[in-house]
């Protein structure tokens, strides 16, 4: 792999990959289990790919570091669901061999492709290629099941951190606006919450509220100017900690109660109150409330497109949906009880709490901390000045009214919501008539071998 100077941006990644891997590492060591230790090799490897890939100085390098790292989270969720794990690894690998044959196609005009813009008859492919890793609208199918089957400790890093990689080759890719981009990001927004409220497994809840967090950032991105890509990577640090510190709050009442059904939960605020009260940090955070990461991280996106109205109207609107959504993750999942609710059958260790802990206290600083405030593009005041403060409200107390008024509009359903990843069955099933032709084809007579090669050469000859 051919490496470069680190930057601030790879720094940046770089420092996202260890604190991400070391929670999730306190948390899967937490398990009273035999053989956890052998469990964090895979973790750390990720990490040490992942680092990797965030100091690749061409996309070849770039893409070798990613596949290695796809190949270390493809070891521990394999561990949670099997052809789970097959499809996250077909999916990657699809997404991998577009970006090599876009590389290919460059390198051979271009020498060597360096990490960064591309010509622009490529920028297609990437931007396909990158789009299955960050999960653009339809190529987002292996997401949401992968996130939610996976072991707790793989979802916290494949949402804090693993679609971060794509974006992360978004923000190497893309030097100048793109109005696809941004309906792109504006359509992941709105779809990822819409999908999320009508989940009632929790863990696919957060799958969804990836897609809609990563549309901000994808949104920022297409403006093309240094304030968006400042916007998209404080998002990507920002959403890296909530999310992570979410997945493992849902892994935790998994642990505690056998199940991810907010059906069947609703004890855990009375059982467990630091749980409830380290899961509210990464709600607050995910709906943007004033002073926490998600609403300086927004507001930054917020600026950077200004002049895009309707865009910023469409991110309110997703900030309303989120506030629902974890209002409703919030009442069914620690405090709607009944008779029925289930008792307490398992426990968390002092690790658990500590992995959960750590990603609060990060959030928390990266939200709060006077530091971080003068890295940031932005006149002064800016992030507390009266409009930024009413904008970052009125979609969270929107989406608690609504919330109080109508709970019954957002209670959990038994079936599930159907998906893109629900066409893949269909396709495949479609795709066997050409290949039983094929199959059929192949007689092991030459004479037929030689029939079809004289019946292609004389189509060929014949389109000239």
């Amino acid at each position: 792999m051919t490496m470069t100077r680190p930057d601030n941006l790879s720094l940046t990644m770089i420092a996202l990959a260890l604190v991400m891997t070391g929670a999730s590492s306190l948390f899967a060591g937490s398990r009273d289990k035999e053989g956890s230790r052998r469990d964090l090799v895979p973790l750390w490897l990720f990490c040490l790919f992942a680092c990797l890939t965030a100091l690749a100085s061409t996309w070849l390098s770039f893409i070798i570091g990613l596949e290695l790292s796809t190949l270390s989270l493809f070891t521990i969720i394999r561990k949670g669901d099997e052809a789970t794990s097959r499809l996250y690894l077909l999916a990657q690998l699809a997404g991998a061999s577009v970006l090599l044959f876009a590389t290919s196609l460059g390198s051979s005009f271009e020498g060597n492709l360096p990490l960064g813009p591309v010509p622009p008859g490529l920028f297609p492919l990437f931007v396909i290629g990158l789009g299955v890793k960050a999960a653009l609208p339809g190529l987002h199918f292996w997401l949401p099941r992968t996130h939610s089957q996976a072991p707790t400790e793989a979802s916290a890093l494949l949402s804090g951190y693993a679609v971060k990689m794509g974006i992360y080759g978004l923000l190497r890719l893309v030097g100048d606006p793109s109005p696809p981009l941004l309906l792109l990001g504006i359509v992941m927004a709105l779809y990822g919450v819409v999908q999320a409220l009508l989940q009632h497994d929790a863990k696919r809840l957060l799958a969804y509220h990836t897609i809609s967090q990563l549309g901000f950032i994808v949104a920022a991105l297409s403006t093309g100017t240094p304030l968006g890509r400042t916007a998209a990577l404080f998002h990507i640090v920002a959403h890296a900690l909530f999310k992570g510190l979410l997945f493992l709050s849902a892994g935790s009442l998994e642990r505690l109660y056998g199940s991810r059904d907010l059906n069947g939960l609703g004890r855990a605020g009375r059982d467990a109150p630091l749980l409830f009260g380290l899961f509210l940090v990464g709600a607050s955070a995910i709906a943007g409330c004033p002073f926490t990461s998600g609403y300086v991280s927004k507001i930054v996106i917020k600026s950077a497109l200004t002049d895009q109205g309707q865009a910023v109207l469409g991110l309110q609107l997703a900030g309303l949906g989120t506030t629902l959504s974890f209002c409703k993750f919030g009442y069914y999942g620690f405090w709607k009880s009944s008779g029925d609710r289930p008792e307490p059958r398992g426990f968390l260790g002092r690790q658990a709490y500590g992995a959960m802990a750590l990603l609060a206290a990060a959030t928390a600083l990266v939200g709060a901390g006077p530091l971080l405030y003068p890295l940031l593009p932005l006149p002064e005041g800016t992030l507390l000045a009266p409009k930024a403060l009413v904008d970052a409200t009125i979609p969270v107390i929107a989406g608690i009214v609504l919330f109080a008024l109508f709970p019954g509009l957002f209670r959990p359903r038994h079936k599930d919501v159907a998906d893109v990843e629900n066409a893949l069955a269909p396709l495949g099933r479609l795709l066997l008539f050409p290949l039983t032709l094929l199959r059929l084809s192949h007689t092991g007579r030459l004479r037929a071998y030689i029939a079809l090669i004289v019946a292609a050469l004389i189509a060929i000859f014949h389109s000239l």
